[in-house]
């Protein structure tokens, strides 16, 4: 969705009432909610393939923000990332602009304070803001070595919906339809973790996801 200049204030107002009303309309089934706790004592990370943001929606507002502390997301510096950080911030959560590819240092040193100063949840998408789909990214791993915010793995389904044209498939939820939440339990890293440690894990990170987002689909069946 390329939305800019005069048509960007109106749109992410009529995206943010559009998801607000969507969301309460889904109904949640859960596995691992024992490990969820642990996304609710921040600092910590909480994790899903970018496809399944959307679908993440419900589990921030009916859990992360009333849990009190602050929710914290990275949005890219594009015109899809200036509409979801006007819709993020609407919700109550905190912003913090940059990237992998631009601005990927500063926005990696802003969200370390985020989860050690401001301990803050982050959520965390690791393979946005453009891919490749399913594929992890080592920020998310490098963040929670130096910081020391576990990463609580979550895999969502619906059981109704459609997909984006985007480069991610976003996934949307239709209006009623049932969630599956999956949750694993947390990666912990060691600031002193080495090298071939954090590529060994980021590659364990990309199979959990995929693992819990099987076991969220059979959930649904």
């Amino acid at each position: 969705m390329k939305v800019r200049g005069a048509a960007l204030p109106a749109t992410a107002v009529l995206v943010r009432l559009l998801s607000q009303a969507l969301t309460v309309t889904y109904r949640l089934r859960f596995e691992g909610e024992e490990h969820l706790r642990r996304a609710l004592e921040p600092p910590a990370m909480l994790a899903c393939w970018h496809e399944q943001t959307v679908l993440s929606l419900p589990l921030v507002r009916g859990h992360l923000l009333p849990a009190g502390g602050p929710v914290s997301i990275l949005s890219s510096h594009s015109a899809d990332g200036e509409l979801a950080a006007r819709v993020a911030r609407a919700w109550g959560i905190r912003v913090t602009r940059g990237s992998t590819s631009r601005g990927g240092r500063e926005a990696a040193l802003a969200l370390y304070r985020e989860l050690v100063k401001h301990r803050s949840t982050l959520l965390l998408m690791p393979d946005g803001p453009r891919g490749p789909a399913r594929t992890p990214k080592a920020g998310g791993i490098v963040l929670a070595a130096m910081s020391g915010a576990p990463i609580v793995p979550a895999g969502l389904a619906v059981n109704r919906g459609l997909r984006l044209r985007s480069w991610d498939r976003m996934i949307v939820a239709a209006p009623f339809s049932r969630v599956a939440v999956a949750v694993g339990e947390p990666i912990v890293l060691s600031r002193a973790s080495t090298d071939s440690e954090r590529e060994a894990a980021r590659v364990e990170f990309g199979s959990r996801l995929d693992d819990l987002t099987a076991r969220a689909r059979r959930l649904l069946a």
